[in-house]
């Protein structure tokens, strides 16, 4: 059975067994339980390899049925209270984490933590940057927040009254999976985001391809002038880290850079 089926099987049991093993009640039992850990996989320069962020990744330690991947439960990840929950939890791990790299010596990288669009409409978000920030006595500003590209998340992203919170913290924007469907360039010249990651579709074919290297270029080039910050995710071979490597403004993210890892030192120590 390859990981894909597995996920489709997964993922039919979580739906068919609304108060089963991979249900939101479950998931929420779950992280009582202490079954849920963060890895973190590094993003990093192109060109350099010097470390910029880790993006933190929930990983379910089912008791029944091995570790499993988000992709796996989301069925629990689109409930709205599983979903707030979870973030929580991997705000506070990120903290603690990040805290212990600063008192380790190690350069700090700035931990990017996946929400729910809906969430960035939740007051006590903030709040919970901020006590989490204090408590651990890391700066907010090392805390950017990455919304799955949705129509909900080009929607909330536009809306000032939501994001105003956070950017006065200092806490950075990023939407993910760019160009998988939902948002448009168009919306790019308004929404206020720092850093796009675009879908692991646009390195695929690079560099065999010369259509997939025109339109990487282009796109690159576009959001350069743009001014975001942009990261490729989904960088598995040396050939593609290498033909990225000459966009001197390009981040990576992918097995090939590294797998995620379990401890935040482990993640980031291999660039610094």
């Amino acid at each position: 059975m390859n990981g894909r089926e597995r996920v489709d099987i997964l993922r039919t049991m979580a739906s068919t067994h609304p108060g089963g093993s991979l249900s939101p009640q479950r998931a929420r039992e779950g992280l009582r339980n202490g079954e849920f850990a963060v890895a973190y996989q590094p993003v990093v320069k192109a060109k350099t390899l010097d470390l910029l962020a880790v993006e933190c990744l929930i990983r379910w330690q089912h008791p029944e049925l091995g570790v499993l991947l988000p992709g796996s439960f989301m069925t629990a990840l689109e409930d709205a209270v599983t979903a707030r929950a979870i973030s929580y939890f991997v705000l506070e791990t990120a903290c603690r984490q990040l805290a212990g790299l600063q008192h380790s010596g190690v350069s700090s990288a700035r931990a990017a933590i996946n929400i729910q669009p809906s969430q960035l409409a939740d007051k006590e978000l903030s709040e919970r940057i901020v006590e989490a920030c204090s408590r651990n006595q890391i700066e907010p500003s090392l805390i950017e927040l990455e919304l799955l590209e949705t129509e909900n998340a080009s929607q909330v992203l536009n809306v000032s009254d939501y994001t105003r919170p956070f950017e006065k913290l200092g806490v950075r924007f990023a939407l993910d999976d760019f160009g998988s469907g939902y948002s448009s360039l168009a919306m790019l010249g308004s929404t206020r985001i720092q850093t796009i990651k675009l879908d692991r579709a646009f390195i695929a074919g690079v560099p065999a391809s010369t259509r997939a290297c025109t339109l990487l270029t282009s796109i690159l080039q576009l959001l350069d002038r743009m001014g975001f910050l942009v990261v490729v995710e989904g960088v598995e071979t040396m050939e593609q880290l290498r033909w990225l490597s000459v966009h001197p403004e390009v981040f990576v993210q992918g097995y090939y850079i590294a797998r995620p890892q379990t401890a935040i030192l482990q993640a980031v120590r291999p660039f610094n």
